[in-house]
């Protein structure tokens, strides 16, 4: 192998050491970049600029960090998401400036945004060669998007987070199996711990078996049946959830804590819709046209093409841009009256992970 590499000459005799380099390896360099980089742009952030969501953030780190308790200014604040607060907490333990403590936080975010080129290499892996998997792990840590590592935001814990969960639906959604479903709505349940967004969650998975169903070429009765522990181990879960709650008093908005009135609050239909379209329109320019494309292109050539992992990985992306998107818009056209680009970015790699699919199947491009 030597002799024919320096025959080829010295340029691949140069390469013959990075070919020896196993996947994990590209994988860990590639973590590793991605957070020194992502580190290098939040020192650019000198100060907190989202309010008040970093500080409440932050407080809530401070207060696990010195008393134990999620405080905020001091009194205890249970309605907030306790993930993220606690991943944080070690930088307020260690610090007592805040200025350090705060450049604490962001190295933290660097790493915490670069550990989703794992599950995103994870997801490309079901549907293209090591090498495509490894454009997609980077493609998903080269998101705009990712200076949020520079800001107190739970975007930095969730990202990976919902990468992880879409990696354990396409694995449910090509192989159904029991262990694999708690696995999937145990990742759930962490999600919905770091961000309330993440509710969105169920009905992706509840409806992710109906997109796969649709994109094979298999009796749909038989595609559905494979998911009933799926879909069994929810409805237990939400019996035991709704009891209870009843037992407890309280009705389904508590779970939302201090996002409650998401719940609570009325949504003109017209406005709704108008930001619905908005928002899909935003993700298909953020993702500059051609993955949206291209996605499409093999969601129409599914059933011919007979690929169970391509339909499964078709299958979650379909499933959950129809869940986000929605609950995102819906949220905008009464909360904060503009494009929430922050809430849809996860998806990215979902798309991404499908133009690479595509590429890899010869780019096809039927009339």
């Amino acid at each position: 192998m030597v002799a024919s590499a320096r025959a080829a000459g010295p340029a691949a005799a140069l390469l013959l050491p990075l070919r020896r380099v196993p996947v994990w390896g590209w994988l860990l360099a590639l973590v590793a970049a991605s957070s020194v980089f992502r580190w290098l742009v939040g020192r650019g952030i000198v100060a907190p600029f989202i309010f008040v969501d970093e500080v409440i953030w932050s407080e809530l780190a401070r207060g696990l960090a010195e008393s134990g308790e999620p405080l905020l200014r001091g009194e205890p604040e249970p309605g907030y998401s306790l993930v993220y607060p606690l991943l944080i907490t070690p930088a307020y333990a260690l610090f007592d400036r805040l200025p350090d403590a705060y450049e604490a936080v962001k190295a933290t975010n660097a790493v915490l945004v670069s550990l989703a080129a794992l599950p995103a290499y994870g997801i490309a892996r079901r549907v293209v060669g090591p090498g495509l998997a490894l454009l997609g792990a980077l493609l998903a840590v080269a998101l705009p998007s990712l200076a949020y590592a520079g800001t107190v935001m739970t975007e930095n814990a969730f990202y990976p987070l919902f990468l992880a969960v879409a990696l354990a639906l396409v694995l449910e959604l090509e192989r159904p199996t029991v262990p694999r479903a708690l696995l999937l709505l145990a990742l759930v349940g962490v999600a919905f711990a770091t961000r309330v967004q993440a509710v969105a969650l169920v009905p992706a998975i509840l409806l992710a078996p109906l997109a796969r169903a649709a994109l094979t070429p298999a009796p749909l009765r038989r595609t559905l049946a494979a998911f009933r522990g799926l879909y069994a181990l929810v409805a237990g879960l939400g019996a035991v959830l709704a009891l209870a709650l009843l037992v407890a008093g309280r009705s389904g908005g508590d779970l939302l804590g201090a996002y409650e009135p998401v719940e609570e609050a009325s949504y003109d239909a017209g406005e709704a819709l108008r930001y619905l379209v908005w928002h899909a329109a935003e993700l298909d320019l953020y993702l500059l046209v051609l993955p949206v494309a291209a996605t499409a292109v093999l969601v129409g050539r599914a059933r011919a093409l007979a690929d169970s992992a391509l339909s499964a990985l078709l299958a979650a992306t379909l499933a959950l841009t129809a869940a986000f998107v929605p609950v995102v818009a819906l949220f905008a056209s009464r909360f904060s009256d503009r494009i929430e680009e922050r809430n849809l970015f996860y998806l990215a790699p979902l798309f991404a992970t499908c133009l690479l699919a595509w590429v890899a199947r010869g780019a096809p491009r039927p009339r």
